[in-house]
């Protein structure tokens, strides 16, 4: 849990409003399945190894005892877990160093499931209300892990030459996903001293740092997986900074997958998708399900119309909410796919509760919506947190969706407003409000046109505006603000000067955070950048700023950290753009919102 300032309070006792406890009563079965499910495995990962021997003999670097092993692992942060790890795998010698990614992903499945139904068997009895929500939440996490290792190892076995650069960044984005699952599971036992907090952290050391290998092992597997970490070497490609919006040159289509080059959509979108995009109001004319508080729709609350969109759909699921203000805490799982909602507009259609640690909740679990169906997408709403700043840690909306795109909402909070969780997000023409890491994270997100407010906070608090969570070097993470305006809002207008302001602080030792062609008010601290505790994470972290403007971009007076940057070359900042940072080319054209690819002004 991130401290704001001060901090001492105790924790509030509430009732469980969901049990999922009889869960346990499978636990036999879960374990059996994934045993099996997880042999399986092994035997056709060894015979893809063995399969592959001929080709590799022609052109591969094949294991000669343990020194192709030991090269690889000393390239990882954990290198003892590496080479034990791969020594023991069925089949490894007869692999190159390209298998090796695909077998850590392989262990680190099967100790995903392991733990999973650890978790499953654990009893509550005893427990706190905030510890049984950071039991929960690890649940949740736990799965979503599975589905992504999955997910990598599917990916890992088909990739060729024409996808490869695609279903790497891919691997990449899950992994990273899976490795942040596992940081905030044991998050929500912080402060805890039971003795499931010891059974679950004992587990995710492992599990954290077998998902880290996967992640450097990756890059020694596939080298073109990105550059080293605070390494920017890949030039801009022309045209870069071209607004994006349905359609592109031939080259575009060529690059990024798509199929029909006499159509303006790329293959996964359906028919009836394109039309949805195309007409006028399409999203209200083509919605699915209308939710209206009158009863003039078919619902009346959010949270039942999520329920009844499909589950793992292919289909975009549109809810139009009408007019009005919904007090209801709205959670869209991993398995409500391409939903979108859409409101009449900010300060119209709003969405509001006030969950918060101070209430027995984990900062996972207080969002009012909370969104991890991958393809979601928002607009014309507002989401607030009223639990208010001395509720500390309170979130407004939780997206850990990959694809997602939020366009034309307003977030209103204090603390952890915007808690970008992880995979790849894109947020456009949106308010943010918050005083203390109010945009906190690990996404690998990018936030564009957006006007960014700081509220005045509680008495001997500081504000920062972000909060990134990067834990490894090889994490496609990042929160990169693009284009946008940071300003106080009315409420610290007149007492500004009493209340510093900072660009953000590392929550975690790589975190990753720029601000690029923004305007900057004259409430930022001159120093920019505020420490996390003492000397953490201030030569591993990467902050930088590229061409920002206003009374609050003078860069003079800023932190002297190794790891902070003024970002002097186009080449460097165009890793933070939509096109590098969250290959927004191949998916944001789909939402039909518009975005900038690259940056202003260069071309």
């Amino acid at each position: 849990m991130r401290p704001s300032t001060p901090r001492s309070y105790g924790r509030l006792e509430r009732p469980l409003e969901t049990k999922k406890w009889g869960r346990k009563k499978t636990i036999g079965v879960v374990m059996t399945a994934a045993l099996v499910l997880s042999i399986i495995l092994v035997a056709v990962s060894a015979g893809i190894v063995i399969a592959r021997k001929k080709k590799s003999k022609n052109g591969g670097e094949w294991n000669s005892g343990s020194r192709v092993i030991n090269k690889a692992c000393s390239k990882t942060l954990y290198p003892a877990l590496c080479v034990s790890t791969l020594i023991s795998y069925p089949g490894v010698g007869a692999a190159d160093r390209k298998d090796f990614a695909h077998m850590t992903v392989n262990v680190s499945l099967a100790g995903v499931r392991e733990a999973y139904g650890m978790a499953l068997n654990v009893a509550p009895v005893g427990m706190s209300s905030t510890e049984r929500y950071a039991l929960e939440d690890c649940l949740e996490l736990l799965e979503d892990s599975m589905e992504h290792l999955e997910a990598s190892m599917s990916k890992l076995a088909a990739i060729n030459s024409k996808s490869r650069k695609r279903h790497i960044a891919d691997v990449q984005t899950w992994l990273s996903a899976a490795l942040t699952n596992q940081e905030t599971c044991l998050e929500g036992f912080e402060g805890s001293s039971s003795n499931v907090k010891a059974q679950i952290e004992e587990r995710s050391k492992k599990l954290s740092q077998l998902v880290s290998n996967s992640l450097a092992l990756l890059k020694v597997s596939f080298p073109e997986s990105g550059p080293d970490t605070n390494e920017f070497r890949i030039p801009s490609p022309p045209g870069q900074n071209r607004r994006r919006l349905l359609q592109d040159h031939e080259e575009f289509y060529e690059q990024y997958g798509f199929e029909d080059h006499d159509v303006e959509f790329p293959w996964w979108l359906s028919e009836s998708d394109r039309r949805l995009l195309l007409a006028p109001d399409a999203a209200v004319a083509g919605a699915n399900v209308i939710v209206a508080k009158d009863g003039s729709g078919q619902y009346k609350t959010i949270a039942e119309a999520v329920n009844a969109a499909p589950s793992k759909s292919n289909q975009r699921f549109v809810i139009y909410i009408k007019e009005g203000i919904y007090s209801e805490n709205v959670n869209i799982s991993k398995k409500k796919t391409n939903v979108m909602l859409v409101g009449d507009g900010i300060g119209r259609t709003t969405i509001v509760a006030g969950r918060s640690v101070m209430g027995g909740y984990t900062t996972f679990r207080s969002a009012t919506l909370a969104a991890t169906g991958k393809g979601f997408i928002a607009r014309d709403i507002t989401f607030d947190n009223n639990a208010g700043p001395e509720k500390h840690q309170a979130v407004a909306l939780r997206v850990g969706a990959d694809y997602s795109a939020i366009y034309r909402c307003s977030f209103i909070g204090y603390q952890d407003t915007l808690y970008v969780h992880s995979n790849r997000q894109f947020y456009r023409e949106c308010d943010i409000y918050g005083t203390v890491d109010f945009i906190c994270g690990n996404a690998a997100v990018v936030i564009q046109n957006c006007n960014i407010f700081a509220r005045k906070p509680m008495d001997k608090q500081k504000n920062t505006i972000t909060a990134q969570s990067r834990k490894d070097p090889n994490q496609n993470t990042g929160i990169s603000i693009h284009n946008c305006k940071v300003m106080a809002a009315r409420d610290l207008v007149p007492v500004k000067s009493s209340f510093p302001t900072y660009l953000g602080r590392p929550w975690k030792m790589y975190s990753r955070t720029v601000y690029m062609q923004t305007f900057l008010d004259d409430l930022i601290s001159p120093a920019g950048w505020l420490e996390w505790s003492g000397n953490f994470a201030l030569k591993t972290c990467y902050y930088g700023e590229y061409r920002n403007t206003g009374p609050g971009s003078n860069v003079a007076g800023r932190v002297t950290w190794s790891g902070y940057r003024v970002i002097k070359t186009a080449d460097e900042a165009y890793q933070f753009t939509v096109a590098s940072m969250i290959s927004g080319n191949s998916w944001l054209p789909s939402t039909g919102i518009s975005f900038t690819a690259g940056l202003l002004g260069i071309s």
